[in-house]
């Protein structure tokens, strides 16, 4: 009896320790499906869907990082070192906006917004070149003194962007505080547009109210880019209403039909990359300037080893610095016969433009330090419909 006792005895403390592994097991996995998964890019922000309207339709945001438009961290490789991954998320009111004080100001950038495209160049000299565009505007880009893009549709200016210190940006200035514009304007989530597209309603996400508010000024939409991680103005996009619904930077509701966005050929979409890959390069050199740095060459090998990544990403459905048909950036690189000793890798996607690619990654710790390393000298840069990739290299 005694000895059943003590077998009962203990099969019932070995049950009890079983029990006791059991639940530390369970609680291990739900910490581990509690820890953020980190991918490598940055992808816009999907977070904010679009409320359902039924019959007036809905849109969401497709611009942020890793959240909305991707970036795939960024990728170091160097021959002497192991390469290294960084991943980072993130790359889219009142019926009177209420986005601060209307002001109506004498010229400005936001006074080029329907403006005849022979004026504009009479005024500013023929641009540099001449970018085609996924949405019916041609960029007119100025890389000289000051960066300037202005959109260009049906003989009149449209939309214009810029990350260059101007005194035409007024009332704005490249590099003033967050806290300044916070203060002197009243940053809303929701903002309605006028006109023609008066039931169109952006909805902003408190990420975007941080990193990209929308206000209203004279009529004309005004993005105003921060660089949050210094606090301050980074670019400013000026749209009139249809150019700012066709690229949906923001949570979008509606109750009336979209406008068309063109269909492009192969070859017009072979262009608007090309476009895209130089204002992706400009735009890195101007962020570069800003902080002091050396201007990155730019490097066409290494711009078809980033050309073809993106349409890798694109055609198999990925985005991943590590390719299954082609391996990592040094396979991708050497295959390509490009030698170099130092090299790293951003990628993003889902972002409306190049310009918005660029203000993901530099709002992304990861990817910000490839933008701004001392010992990177060349780049090139490959955009395939929405995947981009900046491939940076230190050649031999």
């Amino acid at each position: 009896m005694r000895i059943a006792f003590k077998l009962l005895f203990i099969a019932f403390g070995l049950g009890l320790i079983a029990y006791m592994f059991s639940l530390d097991d369970q609680a291990q996995e739900e910490l581990r499906e509690e820890l953020p998964v980190l991918g490598d890019g940055v992808l816009p922000d999907e977070s904010d869907d679009a409320e359902d309207l039924g019959d007036e339709g809905a849109d969401k945001d497709t611009n942020e990082e890793e959240d909305g438009p991707v970036d795939e961290g960024n990728g170091m490789e160097d021959t002497d070192e192991p390469e290294e991954q960084v991943s980072s998320s993130e790359e889219g009111a009142n019926e009177e906006s209420e986005a601060g004080d209307t002001l109506d100001l004498q010229g400005g950038y936001h006074t080029y917004i329907g403006m005849d495209a022979d004026e504009l160049t009479e005024q500013m000299g023929d641009p540099d070149r001449r970018d085609p565009t996924q949405y019916g505007y041609e960029w007119y880009v100025w890389n000289d003194e000051e960066y300037l893009q202005a959109g260009v549709a049906g003989g009149e200016v449209v939309t214009v962007y810029t990350n260059a210190v101007s005194g035409q940006a007024e009332p704005f200035t490249i590099g003033e505080s967050y806290s300044t514009y916070r203060d002197d304007w009243s940053f809303q989530q929701e903002v309605s547009l006028s006109g023609d597209y008066s039931t169109f309603q952006f909805n902003l996400s408190e990420a975007d109210l941080e990193t990209r508010p929308l206000v209203e000024m004279d009529g004309v939409y005004i993005q105003l880019y921060f660089d949050t991680f210094e606090g301050s103005l980074s670019s400013i996009r000026y749209s009139d209403a249809e150019t700012i619904v066709l690229h949906q930077p923001y949570a979008l509701t509606y109750s009336r039909s979209m406008p068309d966005k063109p269909d492009l050929t192969d070859e017009e979409w072979e262009q608007v990359e090309e476009g895209m890959a130089r204002q992706v390069f400009d735009l890195t050199n101007n962020f570069r300037s800003r902080h002091g740095l050396e201007a990155l060459d730019w490097d066409e090998d290494t711009a078809r080893v980033a050309f073809y990544h993106s349409k890798d990403m694109y055609e198999n459905e990925y985005f991943s610095h590590s390719s299954p048909n082609h391996g990592e950036l040094s396979d991708r690189l050497t295959a390509e016969g490009v030698q170099y000793h130092m090299a790293a890798e951003n990628i993003a996607a889902r972002y409306d433009d190049a310009a918005a690619a660029v203000e993901g990654w530099l709002n992304s710790e990861g990817h910000r330090v490839n933008l701004k390393h001392e010992d990177l000298t060349h780049l090139g840069v490959g955009v395939y419909r929405e995947f981009y990739t900046q491939n940076f290299i230190t050649p031999w």
